[in-house]
């Protein structure tokens, strides 16, 4: 008699956690389907929004194994309610793992433009500058560039482009600067847009207006939100080609980012593959257990219609920041 009152309560027991266990994921696809309809209202000024929006590539992760559980039990409500944000998602980022429309007619001047966070910290001047001169890029777009490091970088780049000049326009007040195969012209710096270093290159195919940018993380939000609409209205009263590159501290699935995106295309977006997750680049261990980074993009360079793209990627290695660099291959349309 014991030992049946034993086994139905071990019975009841395991029928409860079940029940709890399959309860925890209908929560968990049922608060995603909550969250990808607060996108719309409230928005980014929403806390828990603007932190999923963050790591969305890494909610899809967490459906999988549940997911596929609920199938393999069974279980069609609880498959069905995790598969609706997973579609969501899937359907978002879908376009970066399908193969890319072949190329248009461009002129023949064709650049490289890389964007890279230095980073304020980084003690290794000589490692990111043969990181810098393996990729040979026509633009560079540096972020958190002190003036001693930039002054130690210039020097170990004098001879980056061979048989011609190095350009350079450097802002100590907003740590950035920009290194350019072609002659530079200083046009403004917008810092409270972002601080947004303005400059325009002198292409063989004719002047280029290019804008490195580095606006505030978002919090509070509201003060990021300010910065890019403000410079988003300077890109807005721009005719000729544009290009708009750095460390926007946010993904592209953000509110700051589609003010960006509905004037200029994004390199990535348009000839990337993959997420391109370019942050954190160092790996944080946890007693001796590597933490798997990167885990986002926040690293972007945008291009008016003007362009063409034909490749963009991230890099793998980061010259002892704590962002991996980006570069875009842009060419001027015909």
């Amino acid at each position: 008699m014991t030992i049946n009152l034993i086994i139905l309560a071990l019975k009841r027991l395991w029928s409860s956690l079940c029940w709890l266990f399959w309860l925890g994921w209908a929560l968990l696809g049922l608060g995603l389907v909550t969250w990808y309809g607060l996108r719309w209202w409230p928005g980014d000024r929403f806390l828990p929004v603007r932190l999923f929006n963050y790591f969305m590539p890494w909610l899809l992760l967490g459906l999988m194994p549940g997911l596929a559980l609920a199938g393999l039990a069974r279980r069609k409500w609880v498959a069905f309610i995790l598969a609706v944000p997973a579609l969501f998602i899937g359907l978002t980022f879908a376009p970066l793992f399908l193969p890319r429309p072949e190329g248009v007619l461009a002129a023949n001047a064709s650049f490289k433009v890389m964007s890279y966070n230095i980073w304020y910290h980084n003690d290794k001047v000589a490692e990111a500058a043969g990181l810098i001169r393996q990729e040979q890029p026509d633009i560079l777009l540096l972020q958190e560039l002190s003036p001693g490091v930039a002054k130690s970088l210039t020097r170990e780049l004098a001879d980056l482009y061979p048989g011609g000049q190095l350009y350079w326009a450097y802002e100590s007040r907003a740590y950035q600067g920009i290194i350019s195969r072609f002659p530079l012209t200083p046009v403004e710096l917008a810092y409270d847009k972002g601080r947004t270093q303005k400059v325009i290159a002198a292409t063989p195919a004719g002047p280029v207006a290019v804008w490195n940018v580095h606006p505030n993380t978002p919090l509070p939000w509201s003060r990021q939100y300010r910065q890019i609409s403000a410079l988003v209205e300077d890109m807005a009263a721009v005719d000729g080609p544009l290009i708009v590159g750095g460390d926007f501290n946010t993904t592209d699935q953000s509110e700051t980012y589609h003010l960006v995106n509905q004037y200029l295309h994004n390199a990535h977006w348009e000839a990337g593959w993959g997420f391109g997750f370019s942050f954190p680049a160092h790996q944080p261990r946890f007693r001796d257990i590597p933490i798997l980074t990167p885990v986002i993009r926040i690293d972007h360079i945008f291009y008016s219609p003007h362009f063409f793209v034909s490749s963009a990627r991230t890099l793998s290695h980061s010259g002892g920041s704590d962002h991996f660099p980006v570069t875009a291959k842009l060419s001027l349309v015909r």
